[in-house]
């Protein structure tokens, strides 16, 4: 966790250092490069981490697999608790490290209201957690591939949601970086669409399951013609 949330807020600060030129006009090139810090960043920590933990690094996705049946309560509370202590550590190095202003903290922006914020951050979560659920929980030939897909899935969710709400989808994240700025308006937001939009995903799952999915294209594993 503490990785990767090093190097995805270190991205935030050397995209604001390096485009602060333009940031004021044209903010495109800095949410790009933040967007790709937080996807690729994700996916190089899911790779490493993903025999130990299974790659967990996420209390919505904790929470999701949870109401899927893929994680008990016990392993979700202690992964959780993990998760907001290494991304509250990784915060702290980042605003130490780095010259400037710490500017991870998720808030709601101008432009946006509270009711929209909360939905954005709410089907951005479900997206991810579903993903999560039928590449990397659920095995088949291309499981190998999941952190990858899983951050590029992020990437994106950044491109979408940076301008409104700095993108959020995880509220460990959220977390560390409220306590190391002291941001806290609207920050139940980041803990509560997050999960809605996890539990809404296990449902989901759950429900695919239980209509057996698999024999809606039977044999796509396999290595011949079925």
């Amino acid at each position: 966790m503490f990785i990767f949330i090093f190097i995805s807020l270190g991205g935030v600060q050397s995209a604001l250092k390096t485009s602060a030129a333009s940031l004021a006009t044209n903010p495109t090139l800095a949410f790009i490069e933040i967007s790709l810090c937080f996807g690729f960043g994700l996916a190089t920590a899911i790779f490493f981490s993903y025999r130990i933990s299974g790659g967990a690094l996420n209390p919505a996705v904790n929470f999701g697999l949870l109401v899927a049946g893929a994680m008990d309560p016990i392993t979700m509370v202690a992964y959780t608790v993990s998760q907001c202590i290494g991304a509250t550590a990784a915060c702290g190095a980042v605003a130490a490290i780095f010259p400037g202003k710490f500017a991870g903290a998720n808030q709601v922006f101008p432009g946006i209201t509270v009711t929209q914020a909360f939905f954005l951050e709410l089907i951005l979560t479900f997206g991810l957690v579903i993903t999560v659920l039928f590449l990397a929980v659920e095995k088949s030939k291309i499981t190998f591939f999941a952190p990858m897909m899983i951050g590029i899935y992020v990437f994106i969710a950044h491109l979408l949601a940076i301008p409104y709400t700095n993108t959020s989808i995880n509220p460990a994240r959220s977390l560390g970086a409220s306590i190391i700025t002291g941001t806290w308006d609207n920050h139940w937001i980041f803990w509560v669409a997050p999960l809605c939009g996890g539990a809404i995903a296990g449902l989901v799952y759950r429900f695919y399951k239980i209509v057996g999915y698999e024999t809606l294209n039977a044999g796509q594993d396999a290595d011949h013609v079925v």
